[in-house]
């Protein structure tokens, strides 16, 4: 189902944007996917307000139920027939909704297998991703907070922020923090993605757009600031999907959907699939700097689900040793190329390690 379990120290950090809150003792915490309730560990923070738990999994009730019995439970479908008196909070109180919901992309490559629908879902907050449909769920219930944990991607794919945007239209986010989904366990090892600990506040209307999403100074553990803004997308410049488009000579790449994507998938192809972009001839640097990129790029984890990035200023400096540098190593697709000289690779890789600095 897309459960992580949540460490404590996360917690700690929500307790603490909250108490900068001033949260009325007459507010209502409530973790409505609440697995074996990580969250309800802010009780000790807030021992005056009421926490409501809910979960589908009866299993992972039992485990809630026995660590904090001070939770008043529900074993509901959180995503059906949405309201608060679905699991018994009152309207008249201010409700924050914390917990780190499931996700579960169902276009996704990864656990495809369990990746099905298990239960009903209301309409109007259905998504392809159940931590999307959750965080619509939140602004069905008004929450006036909501402090999650959900992927950065969420934010800042274009697509998703659209699926996602009846949520960010009513909620700003006021403060946040970026880990590493490695951190969770049980998780790949291989490649991790940006996760992002949320603090969202309820302004009907005022919220978040996409235009500030871009400019916003996002913030890791590890203490780097980065902003969409701050690069160029070469991604921009192609298609990035397949397209009814022909072109000769008949060059194809790869589907191109984040940098996570690219560095476990193809590049060129030597047969047409579904999945195959027709290259623009025009275009060939753009798809060979791709190339270069996944070679070569050490892509520090919280640059994982963005698209990739080039320094559009300096670009025409390293143009001939990129074309020079792909066509060596797709032998097969372009044919008869000689091995670029040392300072070309070089100069390639010395581009590329600044494009993914951030400092």
């Amino acid at each position: 189902m897309g459960s992580f379990y949540t460490p404590e120290k996360y917690v700690d950090l929500v307790a603490e944007w909250l108490l900068k809150e001033n949260i009325s003792k007459d507010s209502v915490f409530a973790e409505l996917t609440c697995g074996g309730g990580a969250f309800f560990k802010l009780e000790k923070f807030f021992p005056e307000n009421k926490f409501f738990g809910n979960d589908i999994d009866s299993v992972a009730l039992d485990v809630a139920r026995k660590n904090f019995p001070f939770v008043h439970y529900s074993e509901k479908n959180a995503f059906f027939n949405v309201g608060r008196e679905l699991f018994g909070i009152p309207e008249t109180n201010s409700l924050i909704v914390i917990g780190n919901p499931p996700w579960n992309d169902a276009t996704s490559i990864t656990n495809k297998s369990v990746k099905k629908e298990l239960f009903s879902i209301d309409a109007d907050i259905k998504t392809r991703d159940l931590g999307m449909t959750a965080l619509l769920s939140y602004d069905k219930l008004r929450a006036d907070y909501v402090a999650v944990l959900h992927p950065m991607s969420y934010l800042i794919k274009p697509a998703n922020f659209k699926l996602c945007e009846r949520f960010f239209k009513n909620y700003d986010l006021i403060n946040h923090v970026i880990f590493n989904s490695q951190e969770f366990a049980n998780t790949s090892q291989v490649r991790g993605f940006p996760v992002v600990v949320a603090l969202y506040k309820r302004n009907p209307g005022a919220g978040l757009s996409y235009r500030k999403i871009k400019d916003m100074r996002f913030k890791t553990v590890e203490g780097v600031e980065f902003s969409l803004s701050d690069r160029d997308y070469v991604t921009d410049l192609i298609d990035k999907y397949p397209t009814p488009k022909r072109y000769s000579p008949e060059i194809l790449f790869f589907t191109q959907r984040d940098i996570n994507a690219l560095k476990r998938c193809q590049t060129f192809m030597r047969s047409r699939t579904s999945a195959s972009v027709d290259v623009d001839p025009d275009k060939l640097v753009y798809y060979c700097y791709l190339d270069c990129f996944k070679r070569f790029a050490d892509v520090p984890y919280f640059l994982g689900n963005f698209n990739v990035p080039f320094i559009k200023s300096s670009f025409d400096n390293i143009k001939q040793d990129v074309l020079d540098i792909s066509k060596y190593f797709n032998q097969d697709i372009f044919g008869g190329a000689e091995k670029p000289k040392k300072e070309q690779v070089e100069a390639v890789q010395d581009y590329i390690q600044k494009v993914v600095t951030f400092l």
